[in-house]
């Protein structure tokens, strides 16, 4: 598995979360060396059965989707029946596409992990509150985490509790746990029912995996951009106190200014790797993002109205559905958040420039300092300009990664919520 070490921080360590997608086969595997031959018939093979792996979750993924949607074809025309059912076939076309995108575009995938272990990772040893406000941070993607693997639990676990408590090992049609139309009959023996339900059960469980884990190594990366920012502000605001500490003995006014232009240039610097980075990201992540947006307002109507309108609902599949809508808010906020944060992280950025003390030099100054001079100026209004556009996270150019689009996509939910409410009660026997 492809694992780099940042330089001179050999703990660096990627979310836990990140483990489904190395057991999902969605992982990048690494590139063999040029000392590495007497291995590479081993690695040919474990990379071999490591793509079939991979595909096999895609497919038995796709499959299980395929199964749902011919249930939703054969019951369209009851309301309660296809919202319950679009919830579980939405989340799994969502994930189909993330995982089909991640076994696609591995190489790419491999560059971003490059990338930012070597730019972005910020060790405890250098910069300890930081990195420590960077680990709080993923402390949300760890309740996101915990809250879907409940759902699927759930999901997983419910069918069975029904089968043995309330319909019995004798039925003739025993549950799953999915709405699916199959195009076999799965009750005709056990053998066959406990098969179906095995494969059905994990191409969940690789779905919800694959969104949070997914979902964890990109609030990884945007986190800690976001720290990067965050040293990039300190750098600048310590521009002309370190330039009078430095010059504060033996001034030489040549030497000072050009001491000015380099540490500037490479704050420049910096702040330019930053912004390939972010879009580097954004590049990758483009599909992924306006699927997920796309889909999440219908997800959240979808539930609210299964939550509002079932009747005579059992007590667990209730409690399902609560746990599903909390896992879609939660996981919709903590990404929007997320891009939020980069955008004031970056934004920001101009106003530090701006503030530090480039009129003259720093309150520290001593007699022997001068103002900056004009190469000096011009260049950091040329960065003032630059950094006056935020770095964003896109879906596409469609819609911007933040919290306007949070609260759109509830707008748009609430919209769908209420003209689904009205079809149901205008349908309904009792009106």
């Amino acid at each position: 598995m492809f694992d780099p070490q940042p330089y001179r921080d050999v703990r660096f360590r990627i979310p836990v979360q990140c483990i489904w997608l190395k057991m999902n086969g969605s992982w990048p595997l690494a590139v063999p060396g040029h000392n590495q031959n007497r291995f590479s018939f081993q690695r040919s093979i474990f990379a071999m059965a490591y793509s079939m792996w991979a595909w096999y979750v895609i497919i038995s993924v796709c499959i299980t989707i395929c199964f749902q949607t011919g249930f939703l074809i054969n019951h369209f025309g009851d309301i309660i029946m296809t919202t319950e059912n679009c919830c579980t076939t939405f989340m799994g076309a969502l994930n189909f596409v993330r995982l089909l995108h991640l076994r696609l575009n591995q190489d790419k995938f491999r560059k971003i992990i490059k990338q930012f272990a070597h730019d972005i990772w910020i060790p405890d040893n250098a910069h300890f509150n930081i990195s420590r406000d960077c680990r709080k941070r993923m402390t949300t993607f760890s309740i996101m985490t915990g809250l879907l693997s409940c759902l699927i639990l759930m999901y997983c676990v419910l069918p069975l509790v029904e089968l043995f408590l309330i319909v019995g090992l004798d039925a003739e049609v025993k549950p799953f746990p999915y709405k699916m139309q199959f195009p076999f009959n799965p009750y005709s023996n056990w053998i066959k029912y406990i098969l179906t339900y095995l494969f059905t059960s994990y191409a969940g469980i690789c779905v919800v995996t694959t969104l949070f884990a997914e979902d964890s190594i990109f609030g990884f990366f945007i986190t800690y951009t976001c720290g990067q920012f965050r040293l990039l502000h300190e750098r600048i605001d310590q521009l002309m106190v370190t330039s009078d500490l430095k010059f504060q003995q033996e001034y030489v006014k040549d030497h000072h200014h050009r001491w000015q232009i380099q540490e500037l240039q490479q704050i420049a610097k910096q702040h330019n790797r930053l912004i390939c980075f972010a879009k580097r990201l954004e590049d990758f992540f483009n599909p992924i993002l306006l699927v997920n947006l796309l889909i999440s307002s219908l997800l959240i109507c979808m539930v609210g109205f299964q939550i509002i309108t079932g009747k005579n609902m059992f007590i667990g599949d209730y409690v399902k559905f609560i746990v599903y809508i909390s896992s879609c808010l939660s996981q919709l906020y903590i990404l929007c958040g997320n891009g939020d944060t980069l955008i004031q992280h970056s934004t920001i950025t101009a106003w530090h420039l701006y503030a530090c003390h480039w009129e003259s030099t720093s309150k520290t100054q001593s007699s022997l300092c001068s103002p900056t001079n004009k190469e000096f100026r011009t260049n950091l209004q040329f960065m003032i300009l630059c950094s006056q556009r935020p770095v964003r996270i896109t879906a596409f150019k469609f819609s911007t990664l933040s919290l306007q689009s949070f609260t759109a996509i509830l707008s748009t939910s609430m919209s769908y919520f209420t003209l689904l409410r009205s079809l149901y009660y205008d349908n309904s026997p009792n009106n």
